[in-house]
Order: structure tokens, then C-alpha cells, then sequence
């Protein structure tokens, strides 16, 4: 009996950094956040998003 051979996801599996557009190579680190991945040097780069702001009178 043949069985069917499936693909291999993991070689199609690809990812691109959200900050600078460059592919992140499986043996790579890189850093996910929510459902977006960076390298470590590029989400070094990302401003603070602060959820409150002081208030000048």
C-alpha cells in the first residue's frame, strides 16, 4: 500500500522582519511580538508606545 507524502511546511515556512522587510533565516534569532517578528537589532529600533501622557499646564 502506497501513503501519500505530504509537504514539508516547515522549508515553506518563511519570515520577513516588519521593520526592515529582510527575511529572518530559520537558524536566526529573532524577536515575535502579537503576530509580528523582528530581528533583535530592528525591535531595538521601535519607539516605546506608552499608554498615558503627562499632561503640561
Amino acid at each position: 500500500m502506497k501513503t501519500e507524502k505530504l509537504p514539508n511546511k516547515e522549508q515553506d515556512f518563511k519570515v520577513w522582519c516588519d521593520y526592515c522587510c529582510i527575511r529572518i533565516a530559520p537558524h536566526e534569532e529573532r524577536t515575535d511580538i502579537g503576530e509580528k517578528a523582528y530581528h533583535p537589532k530592528c525591535h531595538s529600533k521601535l519607539e516605546p508606545v506608552s499608554g498615558t501622557k503627562k499632561k503640561v499646564s
